[in-house]
């Protein structure tokens, strides 16, 4: 009678011990859970964030993506001989290359002139690895080239918008984009006006500068003139095109 007694009793602390590890074992799944969550939330605001992501990770090669994956930043370290695993930081980069993989056919025309800006941005640069010569100068270079790839995207979105909405408050009749030039056609019956103003785009100092490259006028006695002091007024920084429209708008057709 004893012995069931006793065995009992260790039954009955094996039982309280699995329950408690159990109930261990569930907090720690929930605080992993909330750790996990709280993780992912991080990660979806630096991808809100960062023009870049995280691409794909080999042992010597690293790639970061820009623009919903139109734009490829690959990196190739030079092979570890083992010895400097305490020394990552300054793992040498033997090559830096871009891609530009955009389907022109199917991309509207604000963003072919992003990815041509960009491309003219990379092939301006001819000494990449020079540089940004260590693993230490990646943080620089994504900074760098995320600069560049946030203010050709944001004259895009620019484009986008006042494709969408000019016509309704800015007198927009027609604008489009072909290479690194945007052409507008500005109509009003209030002026009984209408001409063409063709910009050009280029960036410098990693800020994208607009210049007047031709004027046609069609109806009424605008000249290229009255647009170049408008264009002089601003210096490039952000929303630089649609300021420069409004003031078009305003002084030219209201």
């Amino acid at each position: 009678m004893k012995k069931v007694t006793e065995a009992l009793v260790d039954d009955e602390r094996q039982m309280s011990e699995l329950e408690l590890q159990k109930k261990q074992n569930s907090n720690k799944l929930n605080r992993l859970k909330a750790e996990t969550k709280n993780l992912e939330s991080h990660v979806t605001i630096l991808h809100m964030v960062n023009e870049w992501k995280f691409g794909e990770k080999t042992d010597n090669c690293t790639t970061y993506t820009f623009l919903h994956e139109t734009m490829h930043l690959q990196l190739v370290y030079e092979k570890s001989n083992g010895t400097d695993a305490d020394n990552q930081s300054e793992r040498k980069i033997s090559h830096i290359t871009f891609k530009l993989q955009l389907d022109d056919e199917k991309s509207q025309c604000h963003a072919r002139l992003v990815h041509k800006l960009l491309s003219q941005y990379i092939e301006s640069e001819t000494s990449w690895v020079e540089k940004y010569p260590t693993k230490r100068h990646v943080p620089k270079l994504l900074h760098d080239v995320s600069l560049v790839v946030s203010r050709c995207r944001l004259l895009g979105e620019e484009i986008r918008l006042l494709k969408m909405w000019g016509g309704l408050r800015l007198d927009i009749l027609d604008i489009s984009c072909v290479d690194t030039q945007v052409h507008i056609v500005f109509s009003s019956l209030k002026k009984f006006s209408k001409f063409e103003v063709v910009f050009s785009i280029s960036l410098m100092n990693h800020l994208c500068v607009l210049q007047v490259e031709s004027f046609k006028n069609r109806i009424g006695s605008t000249a290229i003139q009255q647009i170049e002091e408008i264009v002089a007024c601003f210096s490039p920084g952000k929303n630089l095109l649609t300021k420069i429209v409004k003031k078009i708008h305003h002084s030219l057709l209201c």
